[in-house]
């Protein structure tokens, strides 16, 4: 690979000039994330078909350029599989590459599995086997061995040209509406942040609490995302998911108490007296304000009902459009509809198969379902 690795913010500025004379570019991260909560950036990759650069940010000062091309609307930005890339660029640069074309979604609507990997794409156009033996490297580490920088160049060498190939078998089959439409969401997922008041609602088994407990899970939960994202730590390493559910459920009124619960000491050390006084105050709290129980979905009494014809909806679909069931509906997805259509979640906005072009296709069916019920 011919590559050039830089370091400094002048190269930089040069390198995103030159990138923005072109129509597209393909961008990759290498990244840390072991005990932290935000991605920890470690390389960027950068091709436009001249310029095949490897960009080390941790002496870079200046991005105002990078920036610059991560928004210019009149160079596309091609990533494969980049959801996490995304978060990477939104943590880092406070946007998303705009606009942004993911070439895994591209394959999808242009036939291939939905989570075809990048070695399989590029061995399908190339024949060649790409050499992943450095993908849980340390990309923090200095100096980068030449054997990471190969394996990074590589990344984005080849997705530039497959990534036109793409667009043009999703253009043949009649999909890049729907593609696009799907790229966006993906941005849009990324720009959902949890609101720390919500999190409770993803604690496992929250549902199995009653509303003084759910009390005090909504005020852990809450504090313990705040704590992790100021501490720029991975929630876990806060407090473990199953001991903060534990000390809701059992409303602990002293350390020692923590302790019988099998609270390691790090925990009580750090956060013991923080997690008994927000029992404390779950305990005095006013039981006409305590939350209603949390309903668990699959308990619901029509839950299987209009899951199975949902399902049965989707394959119909697949059938008559083309699109595959894994394309058109993941489990997750048909939960989203069934939660907020019975008020067990709420939306910042419209369920994903009631929108876009999933919502062209399968809207009218669910809403029928639905009413059925």
């Amino acid at each position: 690979m011919n590559y050039t690795l830089i370091d400094q913010n002048d190269q930089l500025a040069a390198v995103c000039e030159k990138a923005r004379q072109h129509a597209a570019v393909a961008l990759d991260t290498e990244f840390v994330r072991t005990r932290t909560y935000y991605p920890q950036l470690g390389l960027i990759q950068l091709f436009d078909g001249d310029q095949l650069i490897l960009i080390d940010p941790l002496n870079i000062s200046d991005w105002t350029q990078f920036v610059a091309l991560l928004q210019d609307k009149q160079v596309t930005k091609f990533l494969h599989a980049g959801g996490e890339d995304l978060e990477v660029f939104l943590h880092r640069f406070k946007c998303l590459p705009d606009p942004m074309i993911d070439t895994q979604i591209l394959a999808a609507f242009s036939g291939q599995a939905l989570s075809w990997g990048f070695a399989s794409m590029v061995m399908h156009f190339n024949q060649i086997e790409l050499d992943k033996s450095e993908s849980r490297t340390d990309w923090l580490a200095r100096p980068l061995t030449e054997r990471q920088c190969e394996y990074a160049a590589a990344d984005v060498a080849y997705l530039l040209p497959i990534a036109h190939k793409l667009v043009a078998q999703t253009e043949e089959a009649g999909n890049m509406a729907a593609a696009l439409s799907e790229c966006n969401l993906l941005c849009q997922r990324r720009l959902d942040v949890m609101q720390p008041e919500e999190a409770w609602r993803d604690i496992i088994n929250a549902w199995q609490l009653r509303p003084r407990q759910l009390a005090a899970l909504q005020r852990l939960a809450a504090w313990r995302l705040n704590i992790a994202r100021q501490k720029d730590m991975a929630v876990n390493f806060v407090v473990r998911e199953e001991n903060l559910w534990k000390v809701a459920r059992f409303m602990p009124g002293s350390l020692g108490e923590l302790d019988h619960l099998g609270l390691n000491g790090h925990e009580i050390r750090f956060h013991g007296k923080a997690m008994v006084a927000l029992v404390a105050e779950a305990q005095a709290q006013d039981e006409s304000t305590l939350p209603p129980p949390l309903p668990n979905l699959i308990d619901h009494p029509h839950y299987k009902q209009a899951f199975k014809a949902i399902k049965a909806l989707v394959q119909q679909v697949s059938e008559e459009s083309g699109f595959s069931q894994e394309l058109l509906a993941s489990r997750r997805q048909i939960n989203q509809v069934l939660s907020v259509h019975w008020g067990l979640k709420t939306a910042s906005r419209t369920p994903e198969l009631q929108t876009g072009w999933r919502g062209d296709l399968l809207k009218a069916g669910i809403d029928e379902i639905l009413q059925a019920l």
